[in-house]
């Protein structure tokens, strides 16, 4: 260990091959993010590499047809591809179906309420 950073090689231990499924496409994510946030900054471009090779199948032809330069780019094309995307009407259909349950004390399930409205709006910024 060098200082505060661990070499790119110990780093890529934590990048678990990607292959497109979408239940994995989380774990990728955060492990490539700690990755690059654990290793020295000069060896980025490195690690950058040798994360390409974790990656196979349909994403790493989705990547392949593109000049992408890091991490950030695949992440972002990562994302667009297995995200869940949920329509307004999907949203809408939640919240008419949302009640508040029987033995449900009022604070909790406006609480609950609360908390779907945030992850349904967006930041106006």
């Amino acid at each position: 260990m060098n200082g505060d950073f661990i070499r790119a090689r110990d780093a890529l231990k934590l990048v678990l091959p990607f292959n497109g499924k979408k239940k994995e496409f989380l774990a990728l994510i955060g492990n490539v993010d700690t990755a690059f946030a654990v290793i020295n900054p000069s060896q980025e471009a490195i690690l950058y590499k040798f994360v390409l090779t974790r990656i196979s199948g349909e994403p790493r032809t989705a990547i392949s047809h593109r000049n992408l330069e890091n991490w950030a780019e695949i992440k972002e094309i990562i994302q667009n591809t297995y995200r869940e995307k949920r329509t307004p009407d999907f949203h809408a259909s939640q919240l008419f179906k949302a009640r508040q349950g029987k033995d449900e004390k009022v604070a909790a399930g406006s609480t609950k309420f609360r908390l779907w409205g945030r992850s349904f709006a967006k930041p106006l910024c």
